[in-house]
């Protein structure tokens, strides 16, 4: 301390100026304190002047180093704002690319990897060349190469991979492919725009798991192109749509109100799913049920769900990087038409028109409607021509003219073509008409909930009926079954006409909801009456409600309805008995021995009997009716004395009913029963005719003698009973010798013996002569005659039926009544069916629905029964299978053995309804009850949803509104303009090849009451409901029970885990098989029609399969015989189920041979003479197949219960799920990245910047001015552009906006 004080007194001396007179003396703390000598105060000045010396060099140190530290900051902030903004001018480029190439409605979109197949042959996911690249492939230009949404090679031009190919039918070499070998740029360009934080590598197959491909993006930076600009860039374009959509909740399960979810909520949510199937994809199995935590924003940030979130995490983490590349956050769609161009049509607000406003719109006789602008729009007819030259409109305005009621109205058609056959006679071809579908639609308002689980209808023909026709001037031609059929129309196309007998032919308005006839019989017996022989004709009917509801007979509201059924037995003159007696031999026709009993019988009515009104027919049921006997007494109830009109049939089956005529001798005269040997024999030939009528429309009246005074539902018609009897017939078929030495008949209060049974049933798979029933024909058609094939009975070949297709006619002569038919239930009520009609059988199957809700999905039309006759299939739309009447390779062509024009009636429905139509779900809220009533009505539901307050049934529909609030609320009304202002949420591409994306689109069906069962039954993993029919009662679901099992005929489907995993790879596999295959069409991809039909796509030199461009060519069958012929045998989807069953997954078909179905192949559809009943007449048994394309030639693989209530169909899948489907995508993420470099030396990189946008295409046009309904082809060629819209639309199409951008750092990628 010492020292430091010397020292301070020195400095201080020395530093001080000589005149300081200061402070005289400096206290230090801890120093004795002392006054400053004078000759010290000098010192002290120079202290302070080094003191303050320092002070400035440390101030201009800090000052330099301040600046020098403020530079660099800026010159980093100036680096990393120019790489900014070249990550922006990235970005702008990208969405430009993408504006230019996705942004008109007709492209289709699709990752890279669809077509590695035939561009990197032998490729596995480790090997695979860029799959992740996104392609846009023209729908109007199918020759055109399809763009690749990256930013290119680094030594080429900038912007060279985003030269438009307009016209070119190859790739600019300047222009990168994905399948490219030959470049390969330095390791120092490459740039990781997605890396190993967000993605994982490419995994191979594993046993079920089908592997995925690498989700990780490496591009070439490119320098930019302007001389004052230092810097590169890149971006890639991802496609969000072909991926699982993870964040969807479904508000019926889940309601967002918090209230739990109602039975009819959890019905209506098993059409058109809408929550995504989370649970199924690995990690996510615990996922909630309402879906994902709204705050998450991208699949990187599922990471933060780990703990109790719903996503269950491997270590080290694998599960949240492996999702990247198959699921989604963002994926919505536009409601357009990828095919033709132009929105899509709205039916849901089309259908909810009331009467008036449908009957002057654009579907019944008004003239197609304008845009806002006043432009025209198209027509809802599709017209575009088979052939692809003749007709080349792809909708157009075409009306079928209607007379009943007293008026002719116009009604347009689903679809229209004319043709010139090879004969050069024109021909009108037209589809069922939009009111049968509207119609249907609208059923869900007619059902009755008396009960909550056991809704029911009141059972109706089609319309208009016969009184309606008959009021319009028809006359005896007042039923459909008068015109479509060779017997009553003997020449002529009359499949393919607009009038028929010079009356305008008659086509249903309304369709049909009914029981049908499968089963009728006609027992023959002989009893001894007071010593006098008799015969007994007693009739026996098999109803089966084939539908998901209860169906009571009678009209709705008339309580005295005396008779809900009425079955009128014709042309009894036909059928004879022989008889030999006392060396005499003669014949007595049925006809004349009625007539003898009661002259009012005729061959127009022979007899009659009913079914009372108020009968209810539960959903699936078999159920017997017979004609009662009478006696005072049950020992001696015997049949009736016979009378044309006879009484109410009873259920059950009444061995001691019918009706009884004495059998007369040559005389005329009763035959005795005992006095001499007599042998009567049943001929096996005439006609078996019964026209089978409802009491169901206003004015209909059973009771009267007149066959046109009720609704006639169809024909129950053999037209000849010579084929019906075993081949070879024995020694003395249906005869029997009483009386003298032979045997003493019954007598009355017995069984009456037995001669012999007409028997006309359906074709049952184990029966003999089996048929596809319902996905080949149709027994609920008004026309159910073999001759509707247009074949004479005079003509009809050797080993053909005289029945149309679903019935078999057989005779018998069973020993006993207990042999005539088996039937099950305490008092025998119930018969049996769907297997076989004997014990074999079930007693219940439910093949068809009533909707119990508005429908939300396309494929639910398959069950609207609108069809003609018998064969062609009930379910048509959603469903593409050959049909067994025409060719395989063109979807119309002349029979000429008929002199019919066949056309695929499915594939037309189809090509007309996927493309341009879809369902909002705009629909009143309904309260269930005896009568349904709207308890929200339709415009106060549209006025919620426009305020954001409420959704619309569909819960997809999404509001996205661009213009002002009144505006939107028009355009919400108006089903040409609907989809101008919504979006459809988690749209999905059906070219995605994601197994894992197909796996959790499936898995939407999962955890949904269905029946007996609640959200989890069966089992946590085997809960995916793909029902055939809606049900609301508690019957069981199946989960591939054999077909012997009750369970197996519900309607009530049920898939596994596994079943949808296999379903998903087959999917895929399918998919990847038939984009090889361009003969889709009956024309070819060219220009000139029939020119290279067959014409394989080359770019680069490698073969690029072609993407679907249409909602529709994924739904149906390729319209080719040259492919495999798998492909045009069904659509993609069903032969995915093929490829599927062949695994073991037991979806259609089952793998035991003692319950798998029977096969039905080219041999079953051929004429065979030696089975009774013979075969029903096809033009081409060989499309009577189905294969496994995997295998060729393959093993036949179709079979007789392809439609059986449980065995899973195409149409099955999209009732489910096709509401969602799209053949494009409308969302894309751009990963995109910009740097700046050193102007000094440009190899060197200052600053780089990474951006991720995910942009959402819109309604809007890119120029406004045009609004988004304005037509996009031409009204006169749908393969070109309309010409009023502007060149700004027809080359950039709607509009792109961006929903969401971050920036990414080196660790976000």
């Amino acid at each position: 301390m010492a020292n430091w004080g010397k020292g301070l007194r020195r400095i201080t001396h020395g530093g001080l100026p000589k005149d300081f007179t200061g402070v005289s003396s400096i206290r230090v703390k801890g120093v004795p304190s002392r006054p400053i000598l004078p000759a010290q105060r000098a010192g002290f000045s120079l202290i302070l002047a080094l003191v303050v010396m320092a002070f400035m060099i440390l101030l201009l140190f800090s000052l330099a180093s301040f600046i020098t530290i403020e530079s660099r900051v800026a010159t980093h902030q100036q680096n990393q704002l120019r790489a900014r903004l070249n990550a922006v001018v990235s970005l702008r480029l990208a969405l430009g690319h993408l504006q230019q190439e996705a942004g008109p409605d007709r492209r289709t979109t699709a990752r890279a990897d669809i077509i590695a197949n035939t561009t990197q042959p032998g490729w596995n996911w480790q090997t695979l060349r860029n799959p992740l690249w996104t392609g846009v492939w023209r729908t109007d230009l199918q020759l055109q190469p399809p763009a690749w949404l990256i930013s290119g090679r680094h030594d080429e031009i900038p912007g060279s991979q985003s030269v438009n190919l307009q016209g070119q039918t190859d790739f600019y070499l300047s222009q990168w492919v994905p399948w490219q070998s030959d470049y390969v740029y330095p390791d120092t360009q490459g740039i990781t725009l997605i890396g190993d934080t967000s993605a994982s590598p490419a995994e191979l197959p594993s046993g079920n798991y089908a592997g995925k491909p690498d989700g990780r993006i490496v591009l070439p930076r490119i320098n930019l192109p302007d001389t004052d600009v230092f810097g590169s860039y890149c971006y890639w374009i991802g496609d969000e749509g072909v991926k699982a959509r993870l964040n969807l909740g479904d508000p019926r399960l889940t309601p967002t109100d918090g209230t739990a979810s109602t039975p009819q909520l959890k019905q209506e949510a098993l059409r058109g799913t809408s929550r995504s199937g989370n649970e199924i994809l690995p990690g996510l199995a615990t996922m909630p049920l309402s879906g994902i935590d709204p705050r998450v924003s991208h699949v990187q940030q599922l990471s933060l769900l780990t703990n109790g979130g719903g996503v269950v995490e491997t270590d080290p983490p694998t599960i949240v990087r492996g999702l990247t590349s198959e699921t989604t956050l963002w994926s919505r769609g536009v409601n357009a038409d990828s095919l033709w161009g132009g929105l899509k049509v709205d039916l849901s607000l089309a259908f909810e028109m009331n009467d008036a406003d449908w009957a002057n719109s654009e579907f019944g006789a008004g003239t197609t409607p304008t845009d806002s602008a006043g432009n025209p729009l198209s027509g809802v007819t599709y017209v575009y021509h088979p052939d692809g030259m003749t007709q080349r409109r792809s909708f157009g305005v075409t009306k079928t003219s209607l007379r009943y009621d007293g008026t002719t109205r116009g009604h347009a058609p689903l679809y229209s073509f004319d043709s010139r056959v090879a004969s050069g006679t024109n021909i009108t071809t037209r589809g069922p008409l939009w009111d049968t579908l509207r119609n249907y639609h609208r059923l869900y308002k007619e059902v009755s909930w008396v009960s909550a689980n056991a809704p029911e209808i009141n059972a109706r023909t089609h319309y208009p009926n016969n009184v309606a026709l008959r009021d319009a001037g028809y006359g005896v031609r007042s039923h459909y079954g008068r015109f479509y059929n060779r017997t009553d129309t003997t020449s002529g196309d009359f499949l393919n006409t607009t009038t028929l007998h010079t009356l305008p032919a008659p086509r249903p308005a309304k369709v049909a909801v009914s029981p049908y006839v499968c089963r009728e019989l006609l027992v023959f017996g002989l009893q001894n009456g007071g010593g006098q022989a008799r015969v007994t004709v007693s009739p026996v009917v098999v109803l089966h409600n084939p539908y998901g509801i209860n169906l009571r007979l009678g009209r709705k509201n008339v309580p005295l309805e005396p008779a809900g059924m009425r079955f009128s037995l014709r042309k009894w003159e036909t059928l004879s008995l022989n008889v030999q007696s006392g060396g005499s031999n003669w014949t007595r026709t049925l006809g004349q021995l009625a007539a003898a009993a009661d002259p009012a019988s005729t061959s127009d009515e022979s007899f009659r009997t009913y079914i009372n009104a108020e009968i209810l027919l539960r959903p699936g049921e078999f159920r017997v009716f017979s004609l009662p006997g009478a006696g005072t007494t049950v020992s001696n109830i015997s049949p009736l004395p016979f009378s044309r009109i006879g009484g109410a049939m009873q259920q059950g089956l009444d061995t001691r009913g019918g009706v009884w005529m004495n059998l007369t001798n040559t005389a005329g005269a009763p035959l005795s029963a005992t006095a001499t040997s007599t042998t009567v024999r049943l001929m096996n030939s005439g006609v078996f005719e019964t026209r089978v009528m409802l009491a169901a429309w206003p004015g209909d009246d059973l009771i009267a003698d007149s066959l046109d005074a009720a609704s006639e539902l169809n024909t129950v018609l053999t037209t000849n009973l010579s084929r019906s009897g075993p081949v070879p017939l024995p020694t003395g078929f249906m005869s029997l010798t009483f009386g003298g030495g032979g045997m003493t008949l019954p007598v009355i209060g017995a069984e009456p013996r037995v001669l012999g049974v007409i028997d006309q049933g359906l074709r049952w798979p184990r029966d003999s002569g089996p048929w596809p029933l319902f996905s080949h024909s149709n027994p609920l058609a008004p026309v159910t005659q073999a001759d509707a094939s247009g074949i004479a009975t005079t003509s009809t070949p050797s080993g053909r039926a005289y029945s149309s297709p679903s019935y078999r006619t057989t005779l018998s002569q069973p020993s006993a009544w207990s042999n005539v038919m088996q039937t099950n239930g305490v008092d025998g009520s119930q018969a049996f069916g769907g297997l076989s009609q004997t014990s074999l059988g079930v007693t219940s199957a439910v093949y068809t629905e009533v909707p119990l809700a508005p429908p939300l999905s396309l494929a639910q039309y398959t069950h609207a029964n609108f069809g003609l006759r018998d064969q062609d299939p009930l379910f048509q739309i959603g469903q593409s299978f050959v049909p067994l009447n025409g060719s395989n390779y063109i979807t119309s062509s002349l029979d000429s053995t008929c002199g019919l024009s066949n056309h695929d009636t499915a594939w037309m429905a189809n090509a007309a309804l996927f493309d341009r139509f879809f369902l909002s779900g705009a629909a009143p809220v309904i309260r269930r009850g005896a009568d349904v009533t709207e308890i929200k009505s339709l415009e106060t539901v549209l006025d919620d949803f426009a305020a954001g307050q409420g959704k619309l049934a569909n819960p997809r529909t999404w509001l996205f509104a661009q213009r002002d609030e009144e505006t939107v609320r028009r355009m919400l009304r108006d089903h040409r303009r609907i989809a101008g202002t919504i979006l459809s949420e988690g749209t999905f591409n059906v070219n995605s090849t994601s197994v894992p994306a197909w796996a959790a689109l499936l898995a939407s069906a999962k955890r949904n009451a269905l029946g007996a069962a609640n959200e989890l039954e069966p089992s946590p993993t085997n809960n995916a409901r793909f029902p055939r029919a809606v049900r609301a009662d508690s019957a069981a679901v199946s989960h591939g029970n054999n077909f012997t099992e009750p369970n197996a005929w519900t309607g009530l489907a049920t898939l596994s885990d596994a079943q949808i995993w296999t379903l998903a790879r087959f999917i895929v596999e399918e998919m990847r098989n038939r984009m090889r295959f361009n003969h889709r069409y009956q024309y070819g991809l060219r220009a000139s029609p029939y020119l290279d039909v067959h014409y394989v796509i080359r770019n680069r030199g490698a073969e690029v399969p072609l993407p679907f461009i249409g909602l529709s060519q994924f739904v149906n069958r390729f319209n080719c015989g040259a492919y495999p012929n798998d492909v045009a045998w069904q659509g993609c989807l069903q032969t995915a189920i093929i490829r599927a069953d062949v695994a073991g997954a037991n979806l259609s078909n089952r793998t035991s041979p003692l319950t798998a179905a029977p096969t039905f192949g080219s041999t079953q559809a051929s004429a065979n003479p030696n089975i009774a009943g013979a075969i029903p007449y096809v033009s081409t048994p060989t499309n009577a197949m189905a294969s496994d394309p995997r295998i060729s030639p393959g093993t036949n693989r179709n079979h007789a219960l392809r439609a059986a209530p449980t065995s899973l169909t195409q149409a099955d899948i999209l009732a489910a799920v096709g509401s969602s489907l799209a053949t494009r995508s409308d969302t894309f993420v751009i990963r995109c990245f910009g740097d700046a470099a050193d102007p000094l030396d440009p190899s060197k990189t200052l600053a780089s910047c990474w951006i991720e946008a995910v942009v959402q295409r819109i309604p809007e046009f890119c120029d406004p001015s045009q609004p988004p309904e304005t037509e996009v082809s031409s009204p006169t060629d749908g393969q070109r552009h309309n010409p009023l819209l502007n060149p700004v639309n027809q080359t950039l199409g709607r509009r792109f906006i961006i929903l969401s951008s971050r920036m990414l750092g080196p660790n976000d990628l």
